[in-house]
């Protein structure tokens, strides 16, 4: 009987290269075969195995699950994937148990049961992909126990250990960026060997310049933006511009952080390679070392990862908005709640880069420039309230001034008055005179008769007068009013 599964053109190919031959694909071959062609029991078969590099999204992942796959096979001493899946699923499934059992028992070597899950994953995603299901709970029951607390009680590394980290422990420019990076921004050292310069966008937060950083870019399904303080701006900016002052062009395309070269060979210069994830590993592991801050109690990298979100969290920030930040999937949330990068930033500034930030000579820098800014727009605010009450005073005045001329009018008028009245008095007494002499008519400072005139001349006299001094009083009540 003929077992055909997934057979492509590709792989016909493959089996009229390889029919004068059975050479079976092995885990040892640099180039490994995906379709092989054997013989069994005298009846020619045609499969397609698919290998434990195949379906992987991430690179790390792919090398990760090849090492502990390879490991497998050196242990059961079957390197021909044909003959391995040939075996069944009960075999297969006793060949797995008895390699955990040998990790779990293994008298030189204790294997966490972290590291045990991680083969067995690899283990089973091989034989998933190749149509062989296996008990997973029955495998699980030879685990070793999980006496392990890295997952329980490690910590974040504290603020004074990350100083250390800076001050003892990193010796370039390239360095202290990374350290830098990882504690700001929560990004894991897993992605910094894909960010090119291109990914890091410049943008300012009251006159803060910070760096807007595009992780996996390339990836359609795990790309996210997150930022940085602006001491790891500084930082970075330090090492590029290093680089440029070395002669390298820089251009978005280019590694953000690059191996080591050599500063007299113009070619290397402009040609570089990007740091792969052992490089990183080994930079921060000899940093953590020569620091002293190397401990059991904080994993490695995901230490500064692990203290970014305790730090926003306690911070104020938003709790979606530090797990957006870092690139965790926020399930259905994410379909509806999509704030605009400026509510990201302004979160981010507000509330926790001034606590990620190590340098406290920076920090300082930091507030001081936080108080200019804050002097700066009381002063603006102060020159807007004098303008506005110089305009309302300058209202002022032009109201003074118009009453001040209506006064000065009415002076005029008043003035007119008294004449009128002073040239009636004359004309008033002469008449008097000329008909009783002996009775001329005083008049006191408001225009009224001082002394008793005859009864037959009084209205005569005194009415045109006191209509005068009426209308005076209610000139002077309006110009008090």
């Amino acid at each position: 009987m003929l077992l055909f599964i997934g057979v492509t053109s590709r792989d016909q190919q493959h089996q009229h290269q390889h029919q004068h031959h059975e050479e079976k694909p092995s885990l040892q071959s640099s180039d490994w075969t995906t379709t092989t062609t054997t013989q069994a029991r005298g009846i020619g078969r045609q499969r397609r195995i698919f290998l434990i590099t195949e379906g992987h999204r991430s690179k790390e992942t792919c090398d990760k699950y090849r090492n502990c796959f390879n490991r497998f096979l050196n242990s059961i001493r079957i390197h021909d994937l044909d003959v391995l899946l040939d075996l069944g699923r009960e075999a297969i499934q006793e060949l797995v148990i008895k390699y955990v059992i040998s990790m779990r028992d293994n008298p030189e070597k204790r294997y966490a049961r972290s590291t045990v899950n991680t083969d067995v994953a690899a283990i089973l995603y091989f034989f998933d992909n190749n149509d062989i299901e296996l008990n997973r709970h029955k495998i699980r029951r030879y685990y070793p126990s999980d006496e392990s607390t890295a997952y329980n009680e490690d910590r974040p590394y504290t603020m004074e250990e990350i100083q250390r980290i800076l001050s003892l422990g990193c010796n370039d420019l390239r360095s202290k960026a990374i350290v830098l990076l990882l504690a700001s921004s929560g990004i894991r050292i897993g992605a910094l060997p894909s960010l090119q310069i291109g990914d890091l966008t410049k943008t300012t937060f009251k006159n803060f310049n910070v760096y807007k950083i595009q992780v996996y870019a390339r990836s359609k399904n795990e790309r996210y933006y997150t930022f940085c303080t602006s001491e790891c701006y500084k930082a970075i900016s330090d090492y590029l511009k290093y680089r440029e002052r070395c002669g390298e062009e820089l251009k978005d395309r280019s590694p953000l952080f690059r191996r080591q070269f050599n500063k007299e060979n113009p070619f290397e210069i402009n040609s570089p390679r990007p740091m792969g994830k052992p490089a990183f590993t080994i930079l921060l592991n000899e940093g953590l070392k020569r620091s002293g801050a190397k401990t059991k109690e904080a994993m490695r990298s995901h230490a500064f990862r692990k203290g970014f979100k305790s730090i926003c969290e306690q911070k104020g920030m938003k709790s979606l908005h530090v797990e957006m930040l870092m690139g965790h999937n926020v399930g259905l949330a994410s379909n509806y709640y999509r704030p605009p990068e400026s509510d990201l930033l302004e979160d981010y500034m507000i509330h926790a880069a001034d606590s990620l930030t190590i340098d406290p000579t920076f920090r300082l820098q930091k507030h001081v420039a936080k108080l200019e800014t804050e002097r700066t727009q009381e002063i603006d605010r102060l020159k807007t309230e004098l303008a506005k009450l110089r305009e309302e005073n300058q209202e002022s005045v032009t109201t003074i001034y118009e009453h001040n001329t209506k006064l000065y009018e009415r002076d005029n008028d008043i003035a007119e008055l008294k004449s009128a009245v002073a040239f009636l008095s004359d004309k008033v007494n002469a008449a008097i005179v000329a008909n009783e002499p002996s009775s001329k008519v005083i008049f006191n400072q408001k225009g009224i008769p001082a002394i008793k005139i005859p009864a037959s001349m009084r209205n005569t006299v005194t009415a045109p007068f006191a209509k005068i001094t009426e209308e005076n009083q209610e000139s002077d009540t309006t110009t008090g009013t």
